[in-house]
Order: structure tokens, then C-alpha cells, then sequence
């Protein structure tokens, strides 16, 4: 979780060790984006944060061959409450 621009921001980050399969963004499923969202009001509750814009981003890594560098892309606002 960080701030940006008044919004708290909870960012979810997927990996993968290759490019053989789905690549990571697609496995922040339905189910799993409710799972962040439950989790980011009770932390929200447990704080006593109110009244703050709220956004889930979606960080994706597909780490490369040895020469290869890793591949980071970062979807802003990648799913809403």
C-alpha cells in the first residue's frame, strides 16, 4: 500500500519464471481480486482510514532467459471495488 495523489494505493505483484505460460497479470482472477479488495478495507478498518480514493494496481514480472532482463509492466487502476 502507498499514497498517490490523495489515493491509497494497494498494488498486487505476479511473477513468472518464463514466458512459457500465461503471463502473471492473468492470474489476478475475479476471485482473487476479492480477496485484495477484503483485505484492503479491513486493513482501511483497522487503521481508522476514511474517506480516501482507493486504487488496485497490478505489477507483472516475467523474468528472461540469463541475458535476458526481467519484463516489469505496471497496470494502473487494473480492476475497481
Amino acid at each position: 500500500m502507498t499514497q498517490r495523489d490523495g489515493s491509497i494505493v494497494f498494488v498486487e505483484v505476479r511473477t513468472r519464471e518464463s514466458r512459457d505460460f500465461a503471463p502473471p497479470e492473468d492470474t489476478v482472477t475475479k476471485n482473487k481480486q476479492r480477496k485484495i479488495i477484503r483485505t484492503a478495507h479491513y486493513f482501511l478498518n483497522k487503521y481508522d482510514i476514511k474517506d480516501k480514493p482507493l486504487r488496485f494496481d497490478v505489477v507483472a514480472i516475467t523474468a528472461g532467459d540469463d541475458k535476458d532482463k526481467p519484463e516489469v509492466r505496471h497496470y494502473e487502476n487494473a480492476f475497481c471495488e
